[in-house]
């Protein structure tokens, strides 16, 4: 699994970057928002192209 901190901006904007493969990933494959959607700090999501959990940490 892996944990990347990444802007709340950013990822809203151009999304994020897989740690595994590379592949981009964006909002529409989050699976779970902690502590909830309105204020996320912690995204859980899978890479739909490696299969890998990766977490985003808005910061």
């Amino acid at each position: 699994m892996g944990r990347q901190n990444v802007p709340r901006d950013q990822w809203l904007e151009i999304g994020a970057e897989c740690p595994h493969c590379g592949e981009q990933l964006y909002e529409t494959l989050v699976y779970s928002w902690r502590p909830m959607r309105e204020d996320p700090k912690l995204l859980l999501l899978y890479c739909p192209e490696c299969g890998e959990r990766v977490e985003i940490n808005h910061i």
